[in-house]
């Protein structure tokens, strides 16, 4: 299920928080998935609201306006208190391989737009996995 924060069933790849993250984190990734395209979830979304009660507690949700492609959450997982940074293909992928296609053009927009606002703090979260290749 794309609910899943630690090995989504669709392809993806993510970005963990190896430090405790704050508010102004949280903005620059929210910045991040705008400067790929994205845009937060309203409030009331129910799926939002769901991810929100859940154990591994969801921060935010950007989506895509299309709602396809992909989808970028920011967690926090109970076990550690550490964020992580979720993007998920919305299409039937195999699990466990890479990023394809227009999530891959996705991915390193936003890849790259969060390298840039982390820029001074670059040891701040670590890419789970390699980068794909469109």
């Amino acid at each position: 299920s794309l609910l899943g924060a630690a090995e989504p069933d669709h392809a993806f790849n993510a970005a963990d928080f190896v430090v405790p993250a704050d508010e102004l984190d949280a903005a620059a990734v929210g910045e991040a998935a705008v400067h790929a395209g994205f845009l937060p979830l309203s409030e009331s979304d129910p799926t939002l609201q769901a991810m929100r009660a859940a154990p591994d507690a969801t921060y935010e949700i950007w989506e895509l306006p299309s709602h396809r492609v992909a989808r970028i959450t920011l967690t926090r997982m109970a076990g550690t208190g550490k964020y992580v940074v979720l993007f998920v293909a919305k299409d039937q992928s195999t699990p466990r391989h890479p990023l394809s296609g227009e999530a891959c053009k996705r991915w390193l927009k936003f890849s790259g737009a969060m390298r840039i606002a982390f820029a001074r703090q670059s040891g701040k979260y670590r890419f789970r996995n390699p980068q794909c290749t469109p």
